[in-house]
């Protein structure tokens, strides 16, 4: 849904206190308006020698008009402030659940940078032009409007037409400003995205930056965004500090016209001294609202243009999405996860092709044909030359990409007809990149699931022979690993992240090439010790290892083509010499020449 609707929704929700709000707002500025026209009574009453009392008593409603707009003041800001903020939270809340069903491609198209500013910034200038803005044009409209009405009631036609006939040119001159000050607002929005991405790759990366010696050059290059938020800052603010001096300018030749004018009325007994002083206080009124409108305008742009940015990603719709129905015809369903499909067929590929979305027309596909059944409980090594596809076949069984319906199910069933939520849920998916929260060890292997205890990631970290790593450290299982998991090792990284994945024991393990940073020794440990763990689970292993897929029941090997080179036990392979055998040589020549090379080394 547009960003519009969202807000209609939350108005809908809340709009009495908004509606009181806005009622306040003209309280307040009625009493506000009152306060010239008492000031000139209390004069005149003290230039004609009234009495004490009348003098006190006049006093005495100028200060109660005076209080009275302060007050209504502060409730209708405590109040219509307040359901701004409230939309703000609402609209945040909104826009981060839409970011969690967005599918991969987005998050390719899109930075994170320019995410968080939207989620931040934008919403903030949205909140801004319904707060401050909106309720700034009303009540500047409304002050207009009382002023004109005292000033033609103190002074006539002639005078209040004086200092009313400039304001349709001015407000004429703010709304052609509108175009030029929203275009230079979104050139301050993209610019701010851009730092805000320069940040974030920087701070994430810090390990390379270092290593390469480069802060001086990437602090060069952030420099240069920054002054380019500076260069678009400065372009709208010359175009809106435009308003302040024309409207100074007006209201000075206005003020002159008044004094000349005003003077001689006064002069012929046509107007007091009281009512001359309030005429000139409702002048002075009109001046403020009018700077505001131009402030104001200035911050409707500004919305308006972060309502279409952040319309650019609500309205965004994901490449993976559940059929419309499909909820419902899964609540009625028995779960086929209980009992699944012929144990031979748990699950299946059928000439499964795959080309990543957004790719030239004649660009080969990632995978080719490929066709697999897997048995319930079976272990499955996928291995394979860099690039033929193997952690894509991954991702297409969690369904992170669009799967062409008839090619993969999953317990019988094409994953098509599985919700998105009921097929994950079964699954344990662990990437290559093994990402970890600043949180506590405790906290990253449960992942603030409930029902899983601290005995199930005590289980679960024996399994991947991580525990004792764990239990070195001086807080143990509370130890924060620090943003992205600093604080750990490549190979505790690995670890922990797979444990995550085991903790709520899945019935499928997804294992993307997750153990590169462990030794092979260690590497055969941990996936020896799943079998038992799993009990009867599936999985799906990702290696570059042949040695480990030695382990699995049987060996999928991929060609360089995305299709299916060989698949069988792993001994039978090796013994029929071909394309597995030929990467368990390449790696053992590798390994040969590696360990020659390093005794050499040492003898030298």
């Amino acid at each position: 849904m547009p960003t519009k609707t969202h807000l209609f929704i939350y108005f809908r929700r809340n709009w009495f206190r908004y509606i009181i709000g806005i009622a306040l707002v003209f309280a307040s500025t009625w009493f506000a308006a009152q306060v010239p026209r008492l000031l000139g009574e209390a004069i005149d009453l003290l230039r004609d020698g009234a009495e004490m009392s009348f003098v006190r008593g006049a006093a005495g409603m100028l200060a109660l008009a005076a209080f009275a707009a302060f007050a209504f003041r502060f409730l209708w800001r405590y109040l219509v402030l307040g359901f701004c903020r409230g939309a703000e939270t609402y609209l945040r809340r909104v826009f981060f659940g839409h970011l969690e069903t967005l599918s991969s491609e987005f998050y390719i198209k899109y930075n994170t940078g320019d995410i968080i500013t939207r989620g931040i910034s934008d919403i903030n200038g949205i909140r801004r032009m319904f707060g401050g803005a909106g309720v700034g044009i009303l009540n500047a409209l409304m002050t207009f409007a009382l002023a004109a009405y005292n000033m033609f009631d103190a002074s006539g036609p002639v005078m209040a037409g004086i200092a009313i006939a400039p304001i349709p040119f001015l407000l004429y001159f703010i709304m052609k400003l509108r175009p030029y000050l929203k275009a230079r607002q979104s050139d301050i929005r993209v610019a701010t995205s851009k730092m805000a991405s320069k940040v974030q790759e920087n701070l994430t990366g810090i390990r390379v930056v270092k290593a390469f010696a480069r802060e001086a050059g990437e602090s060069e290059r952030f420099e240069k965004l920054s002054r380019g938020k500076w260069q678009s800052e400065v372009r709208r603010v010359r175009l809106a500090s435009l308003v302040g001096p024309i409207i100074q300018i007006v209201y000075g030749a206005v003020f002159t016209v008044f004094i000349l004018y005003g003077s001689r009325r006064m002069a012929d007994g046509l107007m007091s001294l009281g009512d001359f002083t309030a005429f000139n206080d409702y002048i002075l009124m009109m001046i403020g609202p009018i700077g505001m409108i131009g402030g104001a305008v200035g911050e409707w742009q500004t919305g308006l243009a972060s309502i279409s940015r952040l319309d650019e990603m609500l309205l965004y719709k994901p490449g993976v999405a559940d059929r419309e129905g499909l909820a419902d015809e899964w609540a009625a369903r028995a779960n086929p996860f209980a009992g699944g499909a012929e144990a031979a067929d748990w699950i299946a590929l059928r000439n499964l092709t795959f080309a990543y979305p957004n790719t030239p027309q004649d660009a080969p596909p990632v995978l080719r044909d490929v066709s697999v059944a897997i048995a319930r409980g079976e272990t499955l090594a996928v291995t394979g030359p860099t690039g033929c596809g193997k952690s894509t076949l991954l991702s297409l069984l969690a369904r992170l990409w669009a799967v062409p319906r008839g090619e993969v199910s999953v317990a019988g069933l094409d994953v098509n007809d599985i919700p998105i939520s009921a097929l994950r849920d079964e699954i344990g998916y662990v990437p290559q990149d093994n990402f970890l929260f600043s949180d506590s060890i405790l906290e990253n292997i449960r992942f603030f699931a409930d029902g899983v205890t601290d005995g199930d990631v005590y289980d679960a970290a024996r399994a991947v022979s991580v525990h004792d790593n764990i239990m070195e450290f001086a807080r143990g299982y509370d130890t924060t690993v620090g943003e992205r998991g600093v604080t750990l090792s490549g190979g505790q990284m690995q670890r922990v992240a797979i444990a995550r994945a085991l903790v709520r024991r899945p019935q499928i393990l997804l294992l993307d090439d997750c153990l590169s940073a462990v030794d092979a020794e260690t590497e055969r440990a941990i996936l020896s010790g799943l079998r038992g763990y799993l009990d009867g689970a599936t999985a799906i292993i990702v290696t570059h290892r042949v040695a480990a897929a030695a382990l699995a029941d049987r060996v999928l090997v991929l060609n360089e083509h995305g299709a299916v080179a060989e698949l069988g036990a792993y001994d039978e392979l090796i013994a029929k010499r071909g394309a597995l055998f030929a990467l368990a040589e390449m790696q053992a020549n590798a390994e040969s020449k590696s360990s020659g090379e390093g005794a050499e080394q040492n003898e030298r």
